[in-house]
């Protein structure tokens, strides 16, 4: 490597760790470790036990160490590259392969965000918190808002009782979306106290390394990168000419492929239709599919694949329940212009982040970042490459320190 690509190289990372710390949520809530670069075990595995004995009594109860399968391997890692061609970056006015490092830190962050805040929803043994828990039905979302019978208050303090009953009296926060943000902000503009006219004034701050408002003693974060779930109706075959929107990427419906992005081939039945939607969303709109009788899809513009490949789609296709059911590391918008009107996007529903600062253990290498140019054969550009290894757990005393909530 050529001096000014080590310095370079030097430079960018750099400014890709920068990033990858101040807009990472998870970092601040979590208990962070940047040295480990390997396999970590949990030293709290087992609870000693205590005796309450009389001053004269020589008895005790005399507790059994052990150490089970409790541990962590660092063995993720969040990739990014791009090709950047020898007419680009000598021809703008800034470093374009430094300018794109600084990108990828920013988008690595909330990659890792968004495997971190979905622990909670994922991990055996953390409550989940539902309908039912707030005096609703069990299995169904709560609805939020900023009034008395729905209000955020009321998640946010039952949420800490939940918590607090397993002993977790340490400092807490709290992670919601934009929806819930929003929510948070009516209810405290109504009540009028020092906190609402705070909020009124400079709003939820933007970058995570200042908090946007403690409530109950909860220190409330924003992010779009918490889980969500939503269900696509779909019992009615498609109109050619039909649309979905997901995240900005509108998907059309269409008897035959014309080779323009986004396009779903209409198939003999409904079921396989939506059979061939999940393939396309399972592959985050990367992969395209030739056209036969039954089968056929194109895949997304580049833009839309960088979208899409953030978000860790997962769709899973019901035949009995004619439904598409997509969960989503990251918020995003839907919308539908379908030609049966009871085919529909259900209300979208979120999963928030409740608990004790530290409840979620993040291992976060500073040597597992690294920065490299590569050669790209038949071009005359490089690949500009980047990856961070990571990983996240909630060990299994910490389990009862915070909770998942379900809401829409």
């Amino acid at each position: 490597m050529s001096t000014t690509q080590d310095a370079r190289k030097k430079f960018t990372m750099a400014k890709a760790q920068e990033n990858l710390y101040a807009l990472n949520v998870a970092n601040v809530i979590s208990e962070v470790d940047t040295s480990k670069m390997g396999t970590v075990y949990n030293p709290y595995a087992s609870t000693a036990s205590i005796s309450n004995v009389a001053h004269t009594s020589n008895t005790y109860t005399v507790g059994t160490f052990a150490i089970d399968a409790d541990s962590l391997q660092i063995n993720r890692k969040a990739i990014a590259s791009e090709i950047v061609g020898s007419y680009d970056q000598l021809s703008m006015d800034l470093n374009v392969i430094e300018n794109r490092g600084m990108e990828f830190g920013a988008g690595i962050s909330q990659t890792i965000d968004g495997y971190v805040l979905n622990l909670p929803v994922g991990t055996a043994g953390v409550t989940v918190l539902d309908d039912a828990s707030f005096g609703g039905s069990a299995g169904n979302a709560i609805t939020v808002g900023s009034g008395a019978a729905d209000g955020i208050d009321d998640i946010i303090n039952g949420a800490v009782q939940e918590i607090e009953l397993n002993n977790a009296y340490d400092k807490k926060f709290m992670v919601v979306s934009s929806y819930e943000a929003n929510d948070l902000r009516g209810f405290l503009q109504s009540t009028g106290n020092m906190v609402a006219d705070e909020i009124i004034r400079n709003g939820f701050q933007s970058r995570v390394r200042s908090i946007g408002t403690t409530f109950s003693g909860v220190d409330v974060y924003q992010s779009n990168n918490l889980t969500q779930r939503i269900v696509l109706g779909l019992a009615t075959q498609p109109t050619a000419g039909d649309t979905i929107t997901f995240a900005g990427q509108t998907l059309t419906f269409v008897a035959t492929l014309t080779g323009a992005a986004n396009e779903i081939k209409i198939a003999s039945t409904v079921d396989i239709t939506r059979a061939n939607l999940a393939e396309w969303f399972n592959g985050a709109g990367a992969l395209s599919e030739a056209e036969a009788a039954d089968t056929g899809y194109s895949a997304s513009s580049t833009e839309g694949k960088a979208v899409l490949s953030r978000l860790g789609i997962v769709a899973t296709n019901s035949n009995g329940a004619n439904t598409l059911t997509i969960v989503t590391k990251g918020v995003v918008k839907v919308s539908e212009v379908l030609t049966d009107g009871t085919d529909t996007w259900a209300t979208p529903s979120r999963y928030l982040v409740l608990g004790e600062y530290g409840f979620i253990n993040l291992y976060l290498p500073s040597a597992g970042m690294d920065y490299e140019e590569k050669p790209v054969s038949g071009t005359d550009g490089v690949e500009a490459f980047m990856r961070q290894f990571f990983n996240a757990t909630i060990w299994s005393k910490k389990k009862g320190r915070g909770v998942a909530i379900w809401v829409n």
